[in-house]
């Protein structure tokens, strides 16, 4: 009897061990699942964008377009340049070529 109560004990005891191992681990797991989840609110603080609004003359910039059709602004005194998206490139393009070639020519005005 003394031994069916060891060999009980035993297998108890390595049965709780086990279960103490799966424990541990679930509980890391679903610890990193929620850090993950929840790390760009806890730790990341997101800076809104904020707008700027700058008035230059058209002799103070130079614009050029990449092959990625990107606006790059240049300013001619300090030599600094800002990228913008292509979309944003397209459209100052569109409304460039109109200007000069498109619905803004006299000779297709008159034309019409």
């Amino acid at each position: 009897m003394n031994e069916k109560l060891k060999n009980r004990l035993n297998t108890v005891k390595s049965t709780l061990n086990n279960l103490l191992v799966y424990v541990i681990i679930l509980l890391s797991v679903a610890s990193a699942f929620f850090i993950g989840i929840y790390y760009n609110k806890l730790i990341m603080k997101r800076e809104d964008a904020k707008f700027k609004v700058t008035h230059v003359l058209k002799q103070n910039v130079n614009l050029a377009i990449d092959e990625n059709n990107h606006l790059i602004v240049i300013n001619n005194q300090t030599g600094d340049y800002t990228i913008y998206s292509d979309s944003i490139g397209k459209t100052i393009f569109k409304l460039y070529a109109k200007n000069v070639w498109g619905e803004n020519n006299t000779i297709t005005d008159k034309m019409n």
